[in-house]
């Protein structure tokens, strides 16, 4: 959807629901010079599959529905999966895309929404998969629900803007508080966490996020792989494990929220209302549970 087909929408439509709201925002508040929100929408991995969809599979028609049913499913609860197989398409599409628990709704809205901006960059491929900062979304012709791991497509991003550690003694400071935060978070997200946990070792954070379609020995599973991968990022000063089943990061500088709130920012965002010309609109909270 273009810049044009988006004003002519809104200039026909005077309800417009909180999602569409958001994918807005995301569209265009990166033009803005102030900052009101961390949701994350940094790019740490995109993968687009080989397989395309042939010209008549009516395929484009199939994927828009399946994101804007994802896009609900995101606004109500932070995270979803939907499956659509219309009849005129012969391809069915599985759809799963869940925000970092840390993420107020808000900034879990945006970061899907950037997400679901990047992600037609794979099309016509009937499966893709993109890795946010902040969230996740895959969509495939098969239920991947279950999966822990891909050999073929698990990676790691150890790209830092933070450098990488070159004086010896600091170097084996960082690897021993990598490996011990490492530790922290894995067992802190598998005990109690719901596959999720956040934390801090001497100056070194760490995120845990697990997806929520695995179950706990998938994220036992998965975790485990991720803590022994991202360890070779060292000594870079950032690095994440981009795996099927869920994600894991560690950096020298804090990049989480403790309490899932975004610092308390639940629900102020200006955003573009476009029914005459670009005006500014508040957008009163959204609730975090529907």
């Amino acid at each position: 959807m273009n810049t044009e087909s988006i004003t002519s929408n809104l200039s026909h439509h005077h309800h417009i629901n909180p999602s569409s709201w958001v994918l807005l925002a995301a569209l265009f508040l990166s033009s803005l010079s102030f900052s009101l929100s961390d949701p994350r929408i940094t790019e740490a991995g995109l993968y687009c599959g080989t397989t395309k969809a042939p010209l008549k599979a009516n395929y484009i028609p199939s994927f828009t529905k399946e994101m804007e049913s994802l896009s609900q499913l995101v606004t109500n609860h932070n995270w979803g999966t939907h499956f659509v197989n219309t009849s005129g398409s012969p391809i069915p599409i599985y759809g799963f895309a869940q925000c970092f628990n840390d993420l107020s709704n808000t900034d879990c809205l945006l970061c899907y929404a950037a997400s679901r901006t990047k992600i037609p960059r794979c099309l016509p491929s009937v499966s893709a998969r993109i890795y946010l900062d902040g969230c996740f979304l895959r969509y495939d012709n098969y239920s991947f629900y279950a999966e822990v791991s891909d050999p073929l497509r698990d990676t790691v991003n150890c790209t830092s803007q933070h450098g990488t550690v070159v004086d010896e003694t600091e170097r084996l400071e960082l690897e021993e508080s990598v490996g011990r935060v490492v530790e922290t978070v894995t067992n802190k997200a598998l005990a109690k966490g719901g596959g999720f946990a956040v934390g801090e070792v001497e100056g070194v954070y760490a995120l845990a996020q697990c997806w929520n379609t695995i179950g706990s020995d998938g994220c036992r599973e998965c975790l485990r792989k991720a803590g022994k991968e991202v360890r070779g990022c060292l000594p870079k000063r950032d690095g994440r494990a981009l795996n099927a089943g869920c994600y894991f990061r560690y950096s020298t500088n804090k990049f989480y929220n403790e309490d899932g709130d975004a610092d308390g920012k639940n629900g102020e965002y200006v955003l573009f209302h476009f029914k005459q010309g670009f005006k500014f609109r508040s957008l009163s909270r959204f609730p975090r549970d529907l």
